[in-house]
C-alpha cells in the first residue's frame, strides 16, 4: 500500500477542511493508499480524522499568509518552514512516501519537503486569488516551481491558475469536491432546528453557511432582506447565518447583528456559530443562499444544500458555476446586486413547487457529479499517474 502524505493548514471544519476529511476517509476505505495527515493543531478536523481511524499528526506546517510579503513576514515564514521540515521528517520516520499532497495554497511545508526529499508533489488548489496583484501572481509561480502535478477543485480555479502560469497546463487536472451519501436526520432533529430559530411550519427559511467574512456576502443578504421588508415581502422569511468569523474579523458578527436590528429584522435573523452536524440545518432549510461578493473557487455549501434537496440561490461567478445550473437546480444572480438577490429570494419563497423541482434536480446532480466516491477515484488516478 502506497503512503500519501497530506499536509493541511488548519484543523477547523469549513470548506477545504471538510474536503480533506472526506478525501482522507475515502482513501483509507479504498485501501489502495494509506493517508498520513499533518495538521498545525487540534480542532474539529483533527478529532474527526482520529475518530475515523486516519493517521493524523500535529506540528508546524508553515502556513502562508499575506503577511509573508513583508521583510519580517518573510523571515518568519523561513523559520517556520525549517521547523516544519523537521516535523515532517519526524512524522515520516523514514517511511517511503509515494506522493506529498499539499491541500490549499496556504500551506508551504509539503512542497518544500517534497522538493528537498525528492518526492512527487501534488498541489491541491482551493483558491482563486485576484488581489492584491503581488499575491495573485506569487502563488501560481510557487505552484509552477514546486509541483509535479496541480489539482484544481473547479474549472474556474484552473482557469485562474493557468491565466497566471500557462506552463502548468500539461500538469493540471480538475477534480471536483464531493460528498458521501447523506442520511436524512430525524424529523425531531429537523423540527428542533426550526423551532430554535422561531420558524413556523409556513415560514421559509433561508440559510447562508460558511465562515463570516466580507466576501461570503452575509451583509449583502441582509441588504436584500431589507429591500424585501420594504416591499412587505419579508414577514414569512427567516434568515439563518451559520459560522464563525475569520481571524481578525471577530467584530463582524456584532456588526451584522446591528445591521439586522437597524433594518427591523432582528426577530427574523438567527446567528449560529459553527456546528458539528450541519445536516439538521440543511434539511430544515427551504432556500440556500451563496451570495459571495468575490468569486470562490468551488462552493462546498452549495453541494451540501443540494444533497439535502434544497434549491440554491448563488452569485453568478466563481466555482459555483461548475455546480449550479440556472433555472434547473437553482437560481443565479449578478454578483453584489442586492436588488437581484431580493428578486430571486422573493420568486423562490413564493413558489413552493418551483423550490421542490429545483431541489430535487439539485440532489440528482450532486449524487451524479459531486460524490466523494468520484472524487476519491479521480484523485487516486492522479496519484497513480504521478507514481508511474
Amino acid at each position: 500500500m502506497s503512503i500519501v502524505l497530506l499536509v493541511h493548514q488548519s484543523s477547523e471544519m469549513y470548506g477545504s477542511d471538510k474536503v480533506l476529511l472526506l478525501l482522507a476517509q475515502g482513501l483509507r476505505l479504498n485501501g489502495q493508499f494509506h493517508p498520513v495527515v499533518v495538521l498545525p493543531g487540534t480542532g474539529p478536523l483533527h478529532d474527526a480524522l482520529a475518530a475515523s481511524g486516519v493517521e493524523v499528526h500535529l506540528g508546524e506546517v508553515a502556513k502562508i499568509s499575506r503577511a509573508m510579503f513583508t521583510p519580517r513576514g518573510f523571515f518568519r515564514l523561513v523559520w517556520q518552514t525549517v521547523q516544519a521540515i523537521r516535523n515532517l521528517d519526524r512524522v515520516v520516520g523514514g517511511r517511503p512516501i509515494a506522493v506529498v499532497h499539499s491541500n490549499t495554497l496556504a500551506v508551504l511545508s509539503g512542497a518544500v519537503w517534497a522538493f528537498l526529499r525528492r518526492k512527487k508533489h501534488l498541489w491541491h488548489v482551493h483558491e482563486i486569488i485576484v488581489s492584491p496583484k503581488l499575491v495573485s501572481k506569487a502563488f501560481p509561480r510557487l505552484v509552477n516551481r514546486l509541483s509535479d502535478r496541480v489539482m484544481s477543485n473547479s474549472s474556474l480555479t484552473e482557469r485562474w491558475l493557468l491565466s497566471e502560469q500557462p506552463a502548468l497546463a500539461a500538469r493540471s487536472v480538475v477534480v471536483s469536491n464531493g460528498l458521501p451519501v447523506v442520511a436524512k436526520p430525524s424529523t425531531r432533529a429537523i423540527q428542533a432546528f426550526r423551532e430554535s430559530i422561531g420558524a413556523a411550519d409556513s415560514d421559509v427559511v433561508l440559510t447562508l453557511a460558511g465562515r463570516i467574512n466580507r466576501m461570503k456576502g452575509q451583509a449583502l443578504l441582509l441588504e436584500a432582506m431589507t429591500l424585501l421588508k420594504h416591499r412587505n415581502r419579508a414577514a414569512s422569511l427567516r434568515v439563518v447565518i451559520v459560522g464563525g468569523p475569520a481571524p481578525g474579523l471577530e467584530d463582524l458578527p456584532a456588526r451584522l447583528k446591528a445591521q439586522s436590528v437597524s433594518a427591523g429584522l432582528a426577530d427574523q435573523c438567527s446567528f449560529i456559530p459553527f456546528v458539528d452536524d450541519i445536516w439538521p440545518v440543511w434539511f430544515g432549510t427551504d432556500i440556500a443562499v451563496v451570495p459571495s461578493t468575490e468569486p470562490e473557487s468551488f462552493g462546498m455549501v452549495a453541494i451540501e444544500a443540494m444533497a439535502a434537496g434544497v434549491p440554491v440561490i448563488a452569485a453568478n461567478h466563481g466555482g459555483v458555476l461548475d455546480i449550479l445550473l440556472h433555472e434547473q437546480t437553482g437560481l443565479l444572480f449578478p454578483p453584489r446586486d442586492a436588488l437581484a438577490l431580493a428578486d430571486a429570494i422573493e420568486r423562490l419563497a413564493s413558489d413552493e413547487p418551483l423550490r421542490r423541482r429545483l431541489g430535487a434536480a439539485g440532489a440528482t446532480r450532486q449524487r451524479e457529479f459531486f460524490s466523494v466516491e468520484r472524487q476519491v477515484e479521480c484523485t487516486a488516478k492522479v496519484y497513480e499517474g504521478m507514481i508511474r
